[in-house]
């Protein structure tokens, strides 16, 4: 499998981070995307949106948006008549799983990308409003995390994958998460569960690090 990524994007550590505890060897193509190759005819005939990560697994099929991937991957290689633990078959696990990667792709990862880019670009802090969106958002996974041990059930799914990623980014923030209990010993434990955390994503930080400037105020 073909896997189009970029080291410092977030939607690709989920990937990069499935793979490693399905124990998958993925062909890494970097994209550089200062030197347009997002935008080069053979990437586009595979992915005409141009974003990464893009999985190609052979015989035309391409799939972009990470958290597609991640159920495309788990769904793919389990034997028949057996079910991944990432991904159970039970439809009200998987009607939260669900619940949960959307609330990610449409709220909590969006929100964290809106606070931070400034200080990515300028040095400046996310405006208030951004903050207090970050917030409530962390508010609303701390009622998730009242519920089940972990996001989305009392075992690790594809949904922790994905948010835990999220959140990780607010690590190069400045964000302070000491009032979210719940999601501060969730995110401690995963960092010792998730097989490649080291690796995949805290690897990277030198590298995002070169693009943040810490400002002197919070």
């Amino acid at each position: 499998m073909d896997l189009y990524y970029m080291p410092i994007s977030p939607p690709c550590w989920s990937v990069l981070l499935l793979g490693r505890q399905l124990d998958l060897t993925f062909n890494l193509k970097e994209i550089d995307f200062k030197a347009e190759e997002h935008k080069k005819p053979d990437f586009l005939k595979i992915n005409p949106a141009h974003t990464v990560p893009t999985l190609a697994v052979g015989d035309g099929y391409a799939l972009s948006e990470s958290r597609a991937i991640l159920v495309y991957l788990v769904e793919s290689l389990k034997t028949e008549g057996q079910e991944n633990s990432l991904y159970p078959r039970d439809a009200k696990t998987r009607g939260l799983i669900h619940n949960r990667l959307d609330f990610d792709l449409g709220t909590l990862y969006q929100r964290i990308i809106a606070y931070c880019s400034p200080q990515w670009k300028s040095g400046s802090m996310g405006t208030e409003e951004n903050r207090t969106k970050v917030q409530d958002a962390f508010e609303l996974l701390e009622v998730f995390l009242s519920k089940t041990k972990y996001v989305a059930a009392d075992q690790l799914t594809i949904a922790d994958i994905s948010l835990f990623v999220s959140v990780s980014l607010l690590d190069l923030c400045y964000f302070d998460r000491s009032g979210y209990g719940k999601v501060a010993a969730w995110h401690d434990v995963l960092k010792k569960e998730l097989v490649g955390y080291e690796d995949v994503i805290a690897k990277g930080f030198p590298e995002w690090r070169k693009h943040v400037t810490k400002p002197e105020t919070h």
